[in-house]
């Protein structure tokens, strides 16, 4: 017989926050140094996408584990803090799409983020605390803001993401 490590109080809903007017990226197990320099290249080559708010997405696990890959080999990972990024300028979904496609071949992100973008036409990031088999992670938090060099303009979607944030978390509290 299997026990369930679920409590009657834990949240078994994830509430994410889906667009298709401006970029928003996962980052997992990736350092807020490699981030911010993927972000001031974005911003350098896409001056349109304006400001970034990045967000810790998960906190540090403190052991190394084993993950299988796609291809069935076992690697062992260090773990590192994962991050969201929220960029401030509404571009199109077909810019988005077109930014992705560049980071998929140059294995900045996963084939699997590309897919799954092109299945549904949006992008989405959690929003809320998720409860896992075997922890909760907390809902993702501002980390830090990257201004942009190049952009002067801005169209405020990092407001409306922090707007919807905020609401989707006050539906976790007592």
């Amino acid at each position: 017989m299997t026990s369930s490590k679920w409590h009657i109080d834990e949240p078994r809903i994830i509430i994410g926050y889906t667009t298709n007017e401006h970029l928003l990226l996962d980052l997992d197990h990736t350092s807020l140094y490699k981030v911010t320099k993927l972000v001031q290249l974005l911003q350098y080559n896409y001056p349109e996408l304006g400001n970034v708010l990045v967000m810790r997405s998960s906190i540090e696990q403190k052991e190394p584990y084993t993950r299988i890959n796609r291809k069935g080999i076992p690697i062992e990972r260090v773990p590192k803090i994962s991050f969201h990024v929220i960029f401030n300028n509404s571009t199109g979904y077909a810019k988005c799409r077109d930014i992705i496609e560049t980071m998929v071949t140059l294995n900045i992100l996963p084939r699997e983020f590309r897919l799954i973008r092109a299945k549904r036409g949006d992008m989405t990031l959690r929003v809320s605390p998720a409860t896992l088999s075997d922890r909760v992670k907390p809902a993702p938090t501002p980390w830090r803001t990257i201004p942009s060099p190049y952009n002067g303009k801005q169209d405020g979607m990092i407001k409306q993401y922090l707007a919807f944030l905020y609401a989707a978390n006050n539906l976790f509290k007592g």
